[in-house]
């Protein structure tokens, strides 16, 4: 697994550059469907089936842009 550092928006449309677990095909594609987890604020997220990313401590989700 690599860290490979995204930007994501959260549902009220505010930018985050974070840092995301890849895996090594992400280098080559830049597919989300790559992306393992992101990590704010030292919580690991992974994503749904929809490529959202919820975190259970803000309430917030994420979407790789």
């Amino acid at each position: 697994m690599l860290k490979q550092s995204i930007s994501v928006k959260d549902q009220f449309g505010v930018k985050h550059a974070i840092q995301a677990t890849v895996d090594k095909h992400f280098a080559n594609t830049q597919s989300s469907s790559n992306v393992k987890h992101i990590t704010i604020d030292g919580e690991d997220i992974r994503p749904s089936f929809e490529m959202f990313f919820q975190s259970t401590l803000s309430g917030k989700i994420f979407k790789i842009i």
